[in-house]
């Protein structure tokens, strides 16, 4: 076999193959754009905010629509385009020369792809399992990376997250392959709330039975209690403090800062007019006076 000459290289067949990849991804980006800006123009006119939670089976449908298009333009644009323009050309060159193109960017991706390329199609790659697998979705409050937030983007680039503190966090969607992910909804609106009470080893039963109470009644009376959803509180003995960890459901995962706050506030507030002991104040006992 013969190597094309640079000069059929540049024949009507290779420009069109790469015109149709290049104008393929070009659109595609351009359509998405202006669905996502038909969007927010139609939430801004709901009167929708920012912070109102998305409708997740909505967002999943379209993660899978997204995910299958981007496979079929990218499989018809680079692996199936060349085989249907070859099949109409009959010069021998013109057909060299194409395969010999077909051959390089088959090479390019699999083998020496730039960052930028694998970064892409990992990218890619993982958008499609998020849409048929959803280990997360749009919307969810997740944990990636250290960094916790709301999910605002699944890019074939970067995952979005909007941190409670509202700073916005980019992290490569390539590297999630590796990553362990954390959603605490898993795409309802509801999540898990777990709370840890600590109390002085020395703790009567009656105080015991008190501080209970007050966690019950703090919980209950939060107006983010999900009261839909079983509340249970478990009690463990060690040996420097008893702890009573909490366990409900905050009705929005992105009021649990609010939820928690609530509750804790709550339990001090009777801790302190009841007696309670706490184990940090027994800690404190035991670090000597300078």
């Amino acid at each position: 076999m013969t190597l094309p000459s640079p000069e059929s290289l540049l024949s009507w067949p290779v420009g069109i193959y790469l015109a149709a990849i290049i104008l393929s991804q070009a659109i595609l980006q351009l359509i998405r754009q202006l669905r996502a800006n038909r969007i927010d123009m139609r939430r801004k006119q709901a009167g929708l905010s920012d912070e109102k939670l998305v409708d997740h089976a909505v967002t999943l449908k379209t993660i899978r629509a997204e995910a299958g298009i981007d496979t079929v333009i990218l499989l018809s644009t680079v692996a199936i385009l060349p085989v249907v323009i070859a099949s109409a050309i009959d010069d021998p060159a013109q057909r060299a020369a194409l395969g010999a193109v077909f051959l390089a960017i088959l090479i390019w991706v699999l083998v020496a792809a730039t960052d930028l390329a694998k970064a892409f199609l990992g990218g890619l790659a993982f958008r499609s399992f998020v849409g048929f697998r959803s280990p997360f979705q749009v919307g969810d409050r997740v944990t990636i990376g250290g960094h916790t937030g709301k999910v605002l983007e699944i890019g074939p680039f970067f995952v979005r997250l909007q941190t409670p503190d509202d700073d916005l966090v980019s992290i490569p969607t390539s590297s999630l392959w590796s990553s362990p992910i954390v959603s605490a909804n898993a795409g309802d609106r509801a999540s898990l709330s777990v709370m840890t009470f600590h109390l002085a080893p020395f703790a009567t039963a009656l105080q015991r039975k008190a501080a209970e109470n007050a966690i019950w009644d703090a919980i209950q009376k939060s107006v983010y209690w999900d009261f839909q959803k079983p509340m249970q509180i478990y009690l463990v003995q060690k040996k420097g403090e008893i702890i009573l960890t909490a366990k409900a459901y905050v009705a929005s995962t992105y009021n649990e800062p609010l939820f928690r706050s609530d509750v804790y506030q709550a339990f001090l507030d009777v801790a302190d007019a009841k007696a309670i002991p706490l184990a940090s104040i027994e800690w404190r006992r035991d670090v000597p006076e300078t």
